[in-house]
């Protein structure tokens, strides 16, 4: 398969895109700083932001991908969730909306998206400490984006019946190296408790496997 994945290098976007090269894929990274990603076989840089139509529409031409992977995450001044955000306050909605855009225009059918526990029907399932943190700390901007991108998804799918999505939900994620099994907790994230985590190379290889196994125009939550 041919992956165009946006997002390739960030925390865990360069994490899918190594494991989608190790199992025998190739892909196309669409990204602002082409000196951010080491030469690899099988992967193809373009320099582009997808807030640009444009840069959308020449990474997606380079050759045309079976399915795009978004791992995309808003800047911030500092690593710390907390941190203010520098990016546009619908950054990854915007970027969404281009390559839902350029999807359709080159028949490109399969969506797989890295969302957020907490987002959608799972905001229900939050322990009410971690609510009050994605409602009143600079964590709001990114929550009020991500749940942007799940309407941005479910209505460009409504008006384009031949699009399959999944959006995939993590929760706290931690950054040990080795991956383990995950476990989903369907769309809602019921069972899910307060202090559940999942390592970052697991979310990755799901999201990769997810991109494999076809896409269900679902969401889903998922831990270690």
């Amino acid at each position: 398969m041919h992956f165009l994945i946006l997002g390739a290098n960030g925390r865990t976007g360069q994490l899918a895109t190594v494991i989608s090269l190790e199992r025998g894929h190739t892909v196309t990274a669409l990204v602002r700083r082409a000196s951010t990603m080491n030469p690899k076989d099988g992967l193809t840089v373009i320099k582009g932001s997808p807030l640009h139509a444009g840069d959308m529409e020449k990474a997606m031409a380079s050759q045309k991908p079976d399915v795009v992977l978004i791992a995309l995450a808003a800047s911030r001044t500092t690593d710390s969730p907390f941190s203010a955000p520098v990016s546009p306050r619908f950054f990854m909605r915007d970027c969404i909306r281009n390559a839902l855009t350029a999807m359709k225009s080159h028949g490109v059918k399969k969506l797989v998206v890295m969302s957020v526990f907490g987002c959608g029907s799972s905001w229900s399932q939050l322990a009410w400490p971690l609510k009050a943190m994605f409602k009143y700390t600079n964590m709001k901007f990114q929550t009020e984006d991500h749940q942007a991108v799940d309407i941005e998804i479910r209505d460009f799918g409504r008006k384009w019946a031949a699009l399959e999505w999944v959006v995939v939900r993590p929760v706290m994620l931690t950054d040990a190296e080795a991956s383990v099994p995950v476990r989903e907790y369907g769309e809602d994230g019921k069972g899910v408790g307060m202090f559940y985590s999942v390592r970052r190379i697991s979310v990755a290889e799901y999201l990769v496997k997810a991109a494999e196994h076809g896409t269900e125009r679902r969401a889903v939550v998922i831990a270690n």
